[in-house]
């Protein structure tokens, strides 16, 4: 049994850095996030300004500003999960090589580094820009952290569907909406708990819920979607 577990961390393991190994010898996924991300924060910054001196504007308003960048830069940069698998004829290979499951969580983690990088450049910058002060930063290190593998998560799974379909970006764009909507809820309230300082172990105990909710329905229907 312990053989089998290793092989399969091994399996994750190699398919993890295929994954970036890919990604550096195109930066499609790196480029488009990070482009977009810094452009709709400028775009943001220069529009909205700190908002004013009102403190409620900033606590309820802000935080929301700042999921919609990360949602909508991972909904650009992340679709492509298992497109370029098809696009490039890997597709075949990967499902006699690998098992769904090591597939499907090697996925994630790289898209969880993706973003993990992406929050890193964005978070101070936008904090900045917006002269937001952070009363409670475990809370807000716990939205980025949980709301990040979250937004992996559920991007793989909508990325394995749509992979093989027409329309990819319209049907990433309605399926993300039900799947993403509850987290990107609950990440916004925990930040605004991070803002605030009122405390957010609620917030992040939902989150945790869904996190795993949605890893393991991913390696229930990801076997059934990849492999049709």
């Amino acid at each position: 049994m312990w053989q089998r577990v290793l092989n399969w961390l091994a399996d994750v393991g190699v398919l993890f850095v295929k994954e970036w190994r890919s990604e550096l010898r195109t930066r499609y996924a790196l480029n488009t996030l990070l482009l977009f991300a810094l452009t709709t924060l400028v775009a943001v910054g220069v529009a909205l300004g700190p908002l004013g001196t009102s403190e409620s504007a900033r606590t309820s308003v802000l935080p929301v500003v700042f999921w919609l960048i990360l949602l909508f830069a991972a909904s650009a940069g992340l679709p492509r999960a298992f497109v370029h698998e098809e696009e490039s004829g890997t597709a075949t290979a990967l499902r006699l090589a690998a098992t769904p499951s090591s597939l499907f969580v090697s996925k994630v983690i790289y898209s969880f580094t993706l973003l993990l990088g992406l929050e890193i450049v964005v978070t101070p910058l936008y904090l900045a820009m917006m002269e937001l002060s952070i009363e409670d930063g475990g809370a807000l290190i716990a939205a980025l952290l949980l709301g990040g593998l979250g937004l992996a998560a559920g991007s793989t799974l909508i990325a394995a569907i749509i992979a093989q379909a027409q329309g990819r970006g319209m049907l990433f764009s309605v399926l993300a909406f039900p799947i993403l909507m509850p987290l990107l809820l609950l990440a916004i309230a925990l930040t605004r708990a991070a803002v605030s300082g009122d405390g957010g172990t609620t917030w992040a105990t939902e989150i945790l819920l869904y996190d795993a909710t949605v890893m393991v329905a991913g390696l229930m229907l990801f076997p059934v979607v990849w492999n049709p």
